[in-house]
């Protein structure tokens, strides 16, 4: 694979960076950055922001990587994060990168960016951090997908009136990098892939930039964010920090609790069933709720408008990394002593998952061969249309 054709371009009151990832077999992926025109001096106008993109898909295509004109230090460190991603077992092979024309940063700047979509992690490191950055980075492509425009114009006026009562300026990003990654991986996975690109594509105006930490306990493993991996997109000249560790999903709510921003214009849901800014359905929207819900926080927030619904709730199938959230949160309503019926709808959910009975394994089963396949072929297509028509 080679990282080619890198264009940096203006068009109205817009900036873009584009570029082509190109495999071995000739095929081709358009890649592009876009933001606001007066950002521009903030970019790295050369191959560095696709490196986050090439390296892994090049790992998993077992394709050396040629790049020409990036990074001196993103480069060197290369070998580390392969070592990472191999240490996954999820399919990734250590790679060759043909590296020409390499240089060093030497721009250096003391501003600061957070990402920040509004939702849990993103809100409690700014606010944990507010005195020290400067900037809230807002990523269209990310949660929301570049076609859906009035979504994202909604959300928008949330995060919008959010930096003008905190008196701080947004960084906003479009890109469509997040439909080349799901071609490859999970967007689980394919996260962290995704900021450190927007990270680096910012890196001549940023010396610092926060990622959110979204662990789910102290202690507990990392899934595929993890400090050391974040760390090693830094350049010459920009560090990036992994924040949020400290507190598990429970404690940051209740310390979001106190701020009443934050309750009006929190948003955990990434499935916006028929355009609701919470479905207050999903298993995202569940988990969220009984956060609120265990420290008694549930009724300050105003972006859920519809109460917990236990029959939806003890029917909710999730992975084993995200059942951990709902245990978190029922061993929290037993320790209080809380008889309601949301915490037997919780005890029945998480009963359900940890040991399901044959048919709900068969239809797990079922439901996993078909999402793999939507995956596969159909770039989640299938998910999304009935996700968002409120069918899954």
């Amino acid at each position: 694979m080679k990282i080619a054709n890198i264009i940096c371009s203006t068009k109205n009151d817009k900036v873009v960076l584009s570029g082509q990832l190109i495999l071995d077999s000739g095929k081709k992926h358009d890649i592009y950055f876009e933001v606001d025109a007066e950002f521009e001096r903030y970019l790295s106008k050369d191959a560095t922001p696709f490196i986050p993109l090439a390296l892994p898909i090049s790992m998993r295509k077992r394709e050396d990587l040629e790049v020409t004109d990036a990074s001196s230090k993103v480069i060197s460190k290369t070998s580390k994060i392969m070592s990472i991603l191999k240490g996954w077992n999820t399919g990734f092979n250590r790679i060759t990168i043909k590296s020409k024309s390499a240089k060093k940063s030497i721009r250096r700047v003391s501003n600061v960016g957070c990402f920040f979509s509004g939702g849990v992690d993103s809100f409690y490191t700014y606010l944990k951090n507010k005195k020290k950055i400067d900037f809230l980075i807002f990523v269209h492509g990310f949660d929301i997908s570049t076609q859906n425009t009035d979504f994202y114009k909604n959300v928008q006026k949330n995060i919008v009136q959010i930096s003008e009562k905190e008196k701080i300026k947004i960084i906003r990003v479009k890109t469509n990098l997040r439909e080349t990654l799901e071609q490859y991986f999970d967007w689980d996975m394919a996260h962290e892939f995704a900021l450190a690109s927007v990270s680096l594509f910012l890196s001549r105006g940023l010396g610092e930039v926060y990622m959110s930490c979204g662990q789910i306990s102290i202690g507990a493993d990392h899934h595929y964010m993890t400090p050391q991996l974040d760390s090693l997109w830094s350049t010459e000249t920009m560090k990036i920090n992994h924040y949020g560790c400290s507190a598990d999903k429970i404690r940051k709510l209740k310390f979001l609790s106190k701020f009443s921003l934050a309750m009006r214009t929190l948003r955990v849901c990434w499935v916006n069933s028929h355009g609701q800014y919470n479905c207050c359905q999903c298993e995202k929207c569940f988990r969220n709720m009984l956060a609120l819900y265990a420290t008694n926080s549930l009724e300050k927030c105003k972006t859920f408008e519809k109460p917990i619904d236990t029959s939806k709730l003890k029917k909710i199938k999730v992975n084993p990394y995200v059942l951990r959230y709902f245990i978190a949160a029922l061993k929290v309503l037993k320790k209080k002593n809380d008889r309601s019926e949301i915490r037997y709808a919780l005890e029945e959910l998480v009963e359900n998952n940890w040991n399901p009975r044959a048919l709900q394994r068969l239809t797990g089963r079922l439901r996993a061969f078909v999402a793999q396949l939507d995956k596969t072929y159909n770039h989640h297509r299938l998910y999304w249309f009935l996700a968002r028509r409120a069918l899954v």
